[in-house]
């Protein structure tokens, strides 16, 4: 006869809005919080500058500074933006940023973690959050760059036009998600 207790299975589950598993991979995802601004410019810049540069005008270039300042961010975490974080031993890896109405603002992932599953990661992450703090939102809209284009197809995300578009010198295709079909 033992006098150990039975293991039991799943004793502490951390509550939803504070979980914070690490998979095999050491890839953190976490909310960010006004920290975070300063390392999350710095790694969408360079990303940016990377992968979306090239299809932009130098307006547009100046509009996605603007949007990725320190100040702007630190404005749309205050004022309720949902924002996750994927890092590695600090490093930032991914930033997925979401309005409360389901405008999806921002999802980069660094260049070597790319095709590994993280951007998914993040997506999936963010409207698990946003599910829970905005449950009214039905969709999720996003001007795709060129480049990312295709990965929002692969998701599920449904192409609103077959041609770019251009506003203020940034280059994107429009597509929606519609969360009743997810």
């Amino acid at each position: 006869m033992s006098l150990a207790a039975p293991p039991r299975p799943f004793a502490h589950t951390p509550r939803p809005e504070t979980r914070r598993a690490v998979p095999r991979d050491g890839i953190l995802l976490r909310p960010a919080t006004t920290a975070d601004v300063g390392p999350m410019r710095d790694f969408l810049l360079s990303q940016y500058d990377t992968f979306n540069a090239i299809d932009n005008t130098p307006e547009g270039h100046r509009v996605f500074g603007d949007f990725v300042a320190a100040p702007a961010l630190r404005a749309r975490l205050e004022a309720g933006s949902v924002v996750t974080v994927a890092e590695r031993h600090g490093a930032i890896l991914g930033v997925c940023e979401m309005h409360r109405d389901g405008y999806l603002t921002l999802l980069y992932v660094h260049g070597d973690r790319q095709g590994r599953g993280l951007g998914r990661r993040l997506l999936v992450e963010t409207l698990r959050r946003l599910r829970a703090e905005a449950p009214s939102a039905r969709t999720i809209r996003v001007r795709a760059t060129p480049y990312a284009r295709g990965f929002y197809a692969r998701l599920g995300f449904r192409p609103l036009e077959a041609e770019a578009r251009t506003d203020r010198g940034l280059r994107f295709y429009p597509f929606v998600l519609d969360l009743d079909a997810v």
